[in-house]
């Protein structure tokens, strides 16, 4: 959540936004030294405990299950901005982002669900690559369950980054792929590259983490910025807290629990219909076979009624063909 829940919403929540925008400055990167390309790369398991050390430990990031972040978001480009808050409690999470101009947008998940709120889409359900990144960021364990929110975990090579020598850890859960670029000397993350999906279609993302900051213990991004669809976006964290969080807080709003009742009762109907089409199916076969059951008994009956009539027929046949010949046999004698 302390570094990656930003990338939802402002994807989700901003691409109406990006028209009009001149294309962000890129950040560099260029293959490494000569000196570095000939070490050995080290594994997942290893960049991955160098993360953690980075980040204060895994003490530290146990410590923390609750946590609440305020700052600011802005769009130098447009102008625009405003004051921005992100809670994360035992697996839930509510982010909340006021822009001058714009409007309030709200972004959370909570029991499975992820929603959205803005002044430009209204109210919605997030589903699918949206859903699974909203629930990876809602765990504040963090890098912690690193191997187990992700299917596969691997360092793929390395590359110099804005004047750092950076390792390559690439990260893909089905269809979602995340490259984070790790400083080798730190353990820190210099950057990240995402395709992240959206009502616009995928849009990649470039985020940069400019500055750290230690609270309690604990080692946090508290400026990024991100490039993506032509402009540039900044996240700056004044404020840091662990204090609990009462679970009304992750509440979902009335108009997405009218979305959820409304999702779970098309949800019924078409099982119903589903269950419905089976049923007929049913007893449409169960018909059939009763009907061919009927016709084989009658075509049965039929054949054994012909086989009784014929067998009488020939018995008939022979006892009046020997009367016949009994006859002839005594007016001879």
């Amino acid at each position: 959540m302390r570094r990656t829940a930003v990338v939802t919403i402002l994807t989700a929540t901003f691409t109406c936004l990006a028209g009009g925008l001149g294309p962000a400055t890129a950040v560099a990167s260029a293959p490494v030294q000569d000196e570095a390309k000939t070490a050995p790369l080290p594994t997942a398991k290893e960049v991955v405990a160098m993360m953690i050390k980075a980040q204060g430990g895994e003490e530290a990031l146990a410590k923390h299950p609750t946590a609440s972040m305020t700052g600011k978001f802005s769009m130098p480009a447009m102008g625009m901005g405003g004051p921005m808050s992100i809670k994360t409690s035992k697996g839930s999470m509510r982010i909340e982002i006021d822009i001058t101009g714009f409007g309030k947008s709200l972004q959370g998940y909570t029991d499975g669900v992820a929603w959205s709120i803005d002044p430009a889409s209204g109210a919605q359900l997030l589903e699918g690559s949206m859903l699974e990144s909203m629930k990876r960021q809602a765990n504040s364990r963090g890098d912690l369950d690193l191997f187990k929110m992700w299917d596969s975990v691997k360092v793929t090579g390395r590359e110099r980054f804005a004047d750092t020598d950076c390792v390559l850890l690439e990260l893909k859960s089905g269809k979602d792929r995340e490259v984070r670029l790790i400083d080798e000397k730190t353990g820190r993350m210099v950057a990240s590259r995402t395709v992240q999906s959206s009502p616009m279609g995928e849009i990649p993302i470039v985020t940069t983490i400019e500055a750290w900051k230690d609270f309690d213990g604990l080692n946090v991004p508290v400026r990024m910025s991100m490039a993506m669809m032509g402009q540039k976006q900044v996240i700056e964290v004044d404020k840091m807290d662990f204090a609990e969080i009462p679970p009304a807080e992750f509440a979902l709003p009335p108009a997405i629990k009218a979305l959820v009742a409304d999702k779970k009762a098309r949800a019924a109907e078409s099982k119903t219909v589903t269950d419905s089409d089976s049923s007929s199916s049913s007893d449409s076969a169960s018909s059939s076979d009763s009907s061919s059951s009927k016709d084989s008994s009658s075509s049965s009956d039929s054949s054994s009624s012909k086989d009784s009539s014929s067998s009488s027929d020939s018995s008939s046949s022979k006892s009046g063909s020997s009367k016949s010949g009994s006859s002839r046999s005594g007016g001879g004698e």
